[in-house]
């Protein structure tokens, strides 16, 4: 071999030597003996060395040990080491203690440094960190930590203690799951230093579950302010996350969170608090009469308390349609909105659910929504209103009111009474004979969220040919009554004071229509009478009352003989739009007999569109009533006789 060949590789080995000695001699691990002042970093002669910045992190990256001091050392008692010099390097790995009987040292970081360590702060046995005290302020402790599931701040037993003082605990570090170590910070910072990808800090390492009804087994409290960088996502992974800061407590503009099963709380009881946009699984508001305002739209997925204070929505969502919803003090808003599914239901007035009423008993339709959310302020009864509708022989509509059950119950009730009427009564639920329900509810703040829902009640007609359920028109004005009628030829006269009334002359053709006519007026006339109203007066309107009885008998005699066919059925019950029973089917029996009223001639035993076009032919075709009139279609007392009359 070369002489030349042994030259080289003497350079490389010699190079190499050179390469490995520097690394050794950068890196240093250094203790603490106390051989100082016994209380500053930067005293070499502390950690047993001499010289000008002879102390770890002056400039190289070292691994450090502070360790108890025993009581034959100078000086005697505890270490206390206060670092107020913000280190020219850094260190690989701090730990604080080291598990002795002696007693625990104690650093302290204040006077505005920043200890940086790569690796791991590990606190031992009876040791504590403090970052800051009351006379040289806060301090910082950074944790650069960049392995995937690193552990860069280790306690060792429950009898060590950090102490958060001012200061903040920033990591640093760029992997996947970092842990964060379960304790009260006052400023907690995410601030990854590489921008490749999201940097992952989990905030549980010991196994912590949460409870809706216990809570959860491990609690981080941040003290002062959270803080989320670019590039930063904290996963709470079920812990408890107290927030117990003021104003903007949890600073997540740039970064992520991932509630994965925790419970945040705000607790903050003594000033205005921000609560933040995102989406959480248990979410706890508190703080005594303090306002959390919502700084952008929230989502709680499993449970939500407000249990003190107010929560201030400003125009913002907050959905929590898939949580339970709790709130035992109040909530503003301005536009916006909790959005949470209402549910309603038809019911007895008391919670119990009902879809059949008796509206001649004049029972009370009423309403239950439930909706938790709709429950704003917990120490008054809230409310919320719903549209009611009735549909007989007329369509009645009314808004009713809801009131919450208690202050904070979330459950509202109300209803509106049935009354038998003609015409619309305000705050009534005005029928003519039986038909059907609907309500129709919409949440105040929530305008997508709307339910309907549907009922029937029983109920006799105001007479006429009505007397069934289903609307056949809108409400129908009370008819005009004329000065005189319009088909009579000849009005009777009235005697002054007739022995006994005289009957006017029987109209030459009258009509069901006059008749009708005759008989609004003459009932209007009734009801102005009184005791002492003039013999005259009485007198004339019996005789108008015979005239009537004349025309009625003279309509009667007109009417052709009874073609129908004997069915051997009675029409006791009144029929509407809408209704499914065997009456219903002989009515199409009866009705397809006669082609020119039912040319269809189905017999399906329900009451649809194609039976309702039958009955108003048969109740024209036998002058019973007709287009605009009440029970117009519906199977009332005269159409059942006059069927009866034909098909028994």
């Amino acid at each position: 071999m070369s002489r030349k060949y042994f030259v080289i590789l003497g350079l490389f080995l010699a190079a190499g030597f050179l390469f490995l000695n520097v690394n050794v001699t950068n890196a240093y691990t250094y203790t603490w003996t106390g051989g100082g002042d016994r209380v500053t970093w930067t005293d070499p002669a502390n950690w047993g060395n001499a010289g000008i910045d002879n102390y770890p992190g002056a400039s190289t990256t070292d691994d450090v040990t502070i360790g108890e001091q025993t009581a034959g050392a100078t000086g005697g008692g505890n270490v206390v080491v206060r670092a107020t010099t913000t280190l020219a390097g850094s260190l690989g790995s701090l730990t604080i203690g080291t598990g002795g009987t002696d007693g625990g040292p104690m650093l302290i970081l204040a006077n505005g440094i920043t200890l940086r360590a790569s690796t791991t702060v590990r606190l031992v046995g009876t040791s504590t960190l403090k970052l800051g005290d009351s006379t040289y302020g806060s301090g910082t402790l950074q944790l650069n930590n960049a392995n995937t599931n690193a552990v860069p701040f280790q306690f060792g037993t429950t009898t060590t203690a950090f102490t958060a003082a001012t200061g903040t605990v920033t990591f640093t570090g760029t992997g996947g799951g970092i842990v964060v170590a379960t304790t009260t910070y006052y400023n907690l910072t995410f601030t990854p230093t590489s921008t490749a990808a999201i940097s992952t800090y989990r905030f549980n390492l010991g196994g912590s579950t949460c409870s809706t009804t216990t809570g959860c087994t491990a609690t981080t409290t941040v003290s002062n302010a959270l803080t989320l960088n670019a590039y930063a996502d904290a996963n709470f992974d079920s812990v408890a996350v107290v927030l117990s800061g003021s104003g903007t407590v949890f600073e997540k503009a740039l970064g992520t969170f991932t509630a994965n099963g925790a419970l945040v709380k705000y607790t903050n009881a003594s000033a205005a608090t921000d609560v933040a946009s995102g989406t959480y699984d248990n979410l706890v508001i508190s703080g005594a009469s303090i306002t959390k305002t919502l700084l952008g739209n929230a989502t709680a997925t499993s449970t939500i308390a407000i249990e003190s204070g107010t929560l201030a929505l400003t125009t913002y969502t907050f959905n929590v349609s898939g949580s339970t919803y709790t709130n035992s003090s109040t909530v503003t808003r301005t536009t916006g909105k909790i959005v949470k599914a209402s549910s309603a239901q038809f019911d007895n007035g008391s919670g119990t659910g009902k879809s059949s009423y008796d509206a001649d008993a004049r029972d009370s339709a009423s309403v239950q929504v439930t909706d938790t959310s709709l429950n704003f302020d917990a120490a008054a009864a809230d409310t919320q209103s719903v549209s009611i509708t009735a549909t007989s022989g007329l369509i009645d509509g009314e808004t009713v009111t809801l009131t919450e059950t208690t202050v904070s119950s979330g459950i509202f009730r109300g209803g509106v009474q049935f009354n038998l009427s003609g015409t619309d009564v305000s705050a009534k639920l005005d029928y003519q004979g039986p038909g059907t329900l609907s309500y129709t509810f919409t949440d105040s703040q929530d305008s997508s969220d709307t339910i309907t829902g549907t009922g029937s009640f029983t109920g006799t007609a105001a007479g006429g040919g009505s007397g069934g359920g289903g609307a056949v028109a809108a409400t129908p004005a009370t008819p005009a009554t004329p000065a005189t009628p319009a088909v009579t030829t000849t009005t009777p006269a009235t005697p002054a004071v007739p022995a006994t009334p005289a009957t006017p002359a029987t109209p030459a053709a009258p009509s069901l229509d006059n008749v009708q006519t005759k008989i609004a007026s003459v009932v209007a006339k009734i009801a102005a009478l009184t005791k002492s109203s003039p013999a005259a007066d009485i007198a004339a309107v019996q005789a108008e009352i015979v005239a009537i009885l004349n025309d009625i008998k003279a309509i009667q005699a007109a009417q052709p003989t009874p073609q129908g066919v004997a069915l051997g059925f009675n029409f006791v019950r009144p029929l509407a739009l809408g209704l499914s029973h065997n009456d219903v089917r002989k009515l199409q029996e009866a009705l397809k007999t006669d082609s020119s009223v039912y040319p269809e001639g189905r017999v399906t035993g329900y009451f649809g569109s194609l039976t309702l076009k039958a009955v108003q032919k048969f109740q024209e075709k036998y002058g019973i009533a007709s287009s605009g009139e009440p029970g117009y279609g519906n199977v009332g007392p005269k159409t059942r006789e006059k069927l009866n009359e034909l098909f028994k």
